[in-house]
């Protein structure tokens, strides 16, 4: 699926629904489980910590953390000017722009119900 490019400054930065992890009791229980249903692929896994599976153009993660919830991977054309509007609207973000350690990076708000959104 091609990729929006980036915003100008009068635009608003385009957004687009990347993947969805849950997180998960045990990460070896639940890739099992996802490992068997039609269409679903294994990409990456680290044993007990993680698993990524391509679903189509889109990702699941499964992930052990004590959190309740899930968190969606949300792409976006410009995370800079996302972030700026953010700011703007008065949501709270958990920090500016970080570079992760698996090259992307992120920008992560919580809703009232604890589920976080990560734009990237």
């Amino acid at each position: 699926m091609p990729r929006p490019g980036r915003a100008t400054a009068d635009h608003v930065p385009q957004v687009w629904l990347e993947g969805l992890t849950l997180h998960v009791a045990d990460v070896e229980v639940s890739c099992e489980f996802y490992a068997r249903l039609p269409g679903f692929e294994l990409e990456h896994h680290r044993p007990g910590q993680f698993a990524l599976f391509r679903v189509g153009d889109s990702l699941l993660g499964l992930l052990a953390v004590g959190l309740r919830g899930f968190h969606i991977e949300v792409a976006t054309s410009d995370l800079d000017g996302l972030y700026g509007r953010l700011l703007s609207a008065h949501v709270p973000v958990k920090g500016p722009p970080r570079q992760r350690p698996w090259g992307e990076r992120t920008v992560t708000v919580v809703d009232p119900d604890g589920n976080q959104l990560e734009f990237q």
